[in-house]
């Protein structure tokens, strides 16, 4: 097994609310960012069922929710121990409250990217007082997964955040 925990920040960069997805590597887990936005759509008999589609190929405006996905992957022949992802809430975006999953993994939040704790006791200080942040004060979200990943699988975190 990997010893130590393995951090990564994954990119969830907006230029102008879009970009394409972000990738990145380290030692042996393989992250890749994507950002997706809900589209309705209708069947030959009729029926409207929503499918996510990539949001650089849809047109998003103030107000669109786009759901932001992170995947990790483990590429080596052995488990990684101990992995940890921090995505960034992009700029310009707020992230929706109650809308972050990740199965197997602690969620934890920050509003500086230094200090984490769960939601509702993730504290901040405002005019000398000190109160629970709240989801939109946000800043990043971590997923610290509780299981070795084996060799060739991936696991994910997933958010929603609307374009300000």
């Amino acid at each position: 097994m990997i010893q130590g925990t393995v951090k990564f920040i994954a990119a969830a960069v907006i230029a102008c609310a879009l970009q394409v997805p972000a990738f990145a590597q380290t030692n042996c887990v393989e992250l890749k960012t994507t950002g997706e936005v809900e589209k309705e759509v209708v069947n030959d008999k009729g029926e409207k069922s929503k499918v996510l589609v990539a949001a650089a190929d849809s047109k998003v405006v103030p107000g669109t929710e786009v759901i932001w996905t992170v995947t990790a992957s483990n590429v080596c022949k052995q488990p990684s121990d101990k992995v940890v992802i921090t995505n960034p809430v992009p700029e310009h975006m707020t992230l929706v409250p109650g809308s972050v999953v990740g199965v197997g993994a602690d969620v934890t939040y920050s509003v500086d990217g230094r200090t984490f704790a769960p939601a509702g006791k993730l504290m901040v200080s405002e005019n000398g007082a000190t109160r629970a942040a709240r989801a939109e004060e946000y800043r990043h979200v971590r997923w610290e997964f509780k299981n070795p990943m084996p060799p060739g699988s991936s696991a994910f975190g997933r958010f929603r955040a609307t374009l300000n």
